[in-house]
């Protein structure tokens, strides 16, 4: 028995380094370096007219600059120091945001940003913490092998060993995996500072904090403030998140959930807290959560969707430039015309139809019964689509491929597909299914009556 469990912790054990010994967060970490360089030249060129007040020698810090520890500001007195300094930490942030030359750049970019953060000290809004502590761990990982300067390099036989290349990586591996950790530390501990505050249990917290001139923007605090259900549920969904958020990361489908509530939670703070290097930096740090497999799946995605879009352009300018119809992509989609909901959704979604490449048909009709050969049942659970060749979509199939021909409605794709990809998607279509009215099934009352040749005759064409 002992001999099997120490059998099991060895295999364990062997793959989590054989896991951490191979690329997996090269891409993630490549779009960290441009969102934390992007920042940092923020933070740099915002006050860069007001930067002989702020954090020259001769500003409002004076001789209090020099009590700062561990700043290059505080070396020297002089204005032409501080100057170069300050220049050369732009330079530097901007080469970093290029990723060139980034194992070397990287460390100078590093001693330049955290002495500016020590001096900057009343200037920053708390996003600063975290942003060194990246710095820091990303110092050890492999930051340029995308979207940089580095990368663009012609491709230079190497004298690596397998071995050396691999230990390369298990060290760019370990240092995303220590920002991962940084920022679950950071929101389970928060979480449970959070659960153990009076105002937090009861809801009004947020309210609170938004009251102060500090932390509220003056234009948008007013629309959340109005609303005290909205701000009640908005604080204990905060808290919630926080302490969930290290465990839904652990699996790939709820990962994608916590990621985007708390992007979604910091998108907030920055609009009606006005937050902004805060969030901003919070949300950079969600990029190294994805492995490359992931974000190669997204870059598919894209190239799907792009490639969709431009062939109906190329449709849509064949149609007007030459007259030629899109008959081709047409579809027909049978719906409940007994549904007021329905036939007005209908109504709506034909004024959209600019391609005219879809024929709305009532399944109440029993001529269309007949040509499509269906269950009954099935259809008035779930609106379903064909096309040329009678292959059918139910449900939020049909809805996505109705929107897939109305350029109007494109925006709408990813939520649908992402809805899709989650598994709640269908769900959420049969919920909204479920509470439609339909007459005169179920629905009718006293001296109700349906004229059913009128509704078949109606919609006989469509």
């Amino acid at each position: 028995m002992e001999n099997n469990i120490t059998k099991s912790k060895c295999n364990f054990l062997e793959r989590f380094f054989w896991y951490m010994s191979e690329d997996r967060f090269l891409k993630g970490a490549s779009l960290a370096r441009i969102g934390l360089g992007l920042l940092i030249l923020y933070n740099y060129t915002v006050l860069y007219f007001q930067k002989d007040v702020l954090f020259s020698p001769q500003g409002i810090l004076g001789e209090n600059l020099y009590t700062i520890d561990f700043t290059l500001y505080a070396l020297s007195s002089s204005q032409f120091y501080f100057e170069f300094l300050y220049h050369a930490g732009i330079i530097f942030a901007i080469l970093f945001t290029l990723g060139y030359k980034g194992r070397i750049v990287s460390v100078i970019n590093y001693i330049f940003t955290f002495s500016f953060i020590q001096v900057a000290f009343l200037m920053t809004d708390g996003g600063d913490n975290l942003m060194y502590l990246l710095l820091f761990y990303l110092l050890f990982a492999n930051t340029t092998a995308y979207y940089s300067l580095d990368s663009l390099k012609s491709k230079v036989n190497k004298n690596y060993s397998n071995y050396f290349q691999k230990i390369k990586s298990t060290f760019h591996n370990f240092a995303v995996l220590a920002c991962i950790i940084q920022v679950c530390i950071l929101y389970f501990i928060s979480g449970l500072y959070q659960i153990m505050g009076e105002m937090w249990s009861n809801g009004t917290a947020l309210y609170y904090i938004m009251q102060a001139d500090v932390f509220s923007n003056p234009n948008f605090s007013s629309i959340a403030l109005s609303n005290e259900t909205l701000m009640v549920l908005i604080t204990y969904a905060s808290v919630v998140i926080k302490l969930a958020f290290p465990f839904l990361i652990i699996n790939k489908i709820t990962k994608y959930i916590a990621v985007m509530s708390v992007v979604l939670f910091h998108i907030g703070i920055g609009i009606f807290m006005g937050l902004i290097t805060f969030s901003l930096t919070m949300i950079v740090a969600e990029l190294l959560f994805f492995t490359d497999k992931e974000y190669n799946a997204v870059s598919r995605y894209t190239k799907k969707l792009r490639d969709f879009i431009k062939n109906r352009k190329t449709t849509h300018e064949v149609a007007t430039n030459e007259n030629v119809s899109v008959q081709a992509n047409a579809i027909t989609v049978l719906y409940d015309g007994w549904c007021p909901m329905c036939i007005k959704s209908v109504t709506n979604l034909k004024k959209l139809d600019t391609f005219n490449a879809i024929s709305f048909q009532s399944f109440r009709n029993p001529e269309v019964l007949k040509i499509y050969n269906i269950d009954i049942e099935r259809l008035e659970k779930r609106m379903h689509s064909f096309d040329k060749k009678r292959k059918p979509k139910e449900g939020i199939d049909a809805f996505i491929q109705i929107m897939q021909r109305m350029p109007l409605l494109w925006l709408c794709l990813p939520i649908l597909y992402t809805a899709k990809f989650l598994g709640f998607g269908q769900r959420l279509y049969d919920f909204i299914a479920s509470k439609r009215n339909i007459v005169p099934v179920g629905q009718c009352t006293d001296n109700c009556s349906v004229d059913y040749y009128s509704y078949s005759n109606k919609f006989k064409d469509e």
